[in-house]
């Protein structure tokens, strides 16, 4: 036993400078639909949402950190965000709210400037909310890439950087894009 957490005591720093916790704050657009007219009006009706800002918890661990390659597994939550939907541009009191939870893997390369690309598997839900409630679970692939900079500070590597994500697939009324800044710290 004395031994077992010996080598636990002397391995868990290594083990520790593998974790990232990191915080997105992300503008967040939705795909748009249209509809035949209704009420009399042959004109297509358009359905836009607002763009929102959205913030997502991330954390990572790297399985792999050598040189400047760091290769990492990755885990997410963004909490339930409410956006306004406007048909022809009128704001009406429906809202849709979007939230997911997501796992990935991330390859970044470690320079000046840090570049990386990774996939998202995120499992998503959006709720259309009026008079009545409908909510859409669904999971899809996002491809995401960033570019920021880690400050080289001894023990904990504070970063910051730009993100961008896509999904692979279309989902109706379901988040399209996602840019925005990336930061948080490595230990």
């Amino acid at each position: 036993m004395k031994k077992l957490l010996l080598v636990l005591i002397l391995v868990a720093p290594l083990a520790a400078q593998n974790f990232e916790v990191g915080v997105n704050i992300s503008q967040q657009n939705y795909t748009s639909s249209t509809a035949p007219g209704f009420a009399g009006h042959s004109d297509p009706v358009a359905f836009d949402f607002d763009s929102k800002t959205v913030v997502a918890a991330r954390v990572g661990y790297s399985w792999f950190d050598m040189g400047p390659a760091l290769f990492q597994v990755t885990a997410a939550y963004q909490p339930k965000t409410d956006t306004d939907l406007k048909p022809n541009g009128v704001t009406v009191p429906t809202k849709l709210g979007s939230e997911y939870w997501a796992i990935g893997a991330m390859f970044n390369f470690k320079a000046l400037v840090a570049v990386g690309a990774g996939v998202d598997y995120r499992f998503e839900k959006t709720t259309k909310a009026n008079i009545f409630t409908t909510t859409n679970s669904y999971s899809r692939p996002w491809a995401r890439v960033n570019a920021g900079y880690a400050f080289p500070t001894p023990l904990i590597k504070p970063f910051i950087g730009l993100e961008v994500a896509a999904p692979f697939t279309k989902e109706n009324d379901g988040p399209k894009l996602q840019v925005g800044i990336y930061a948080g710290v490595r230990f």
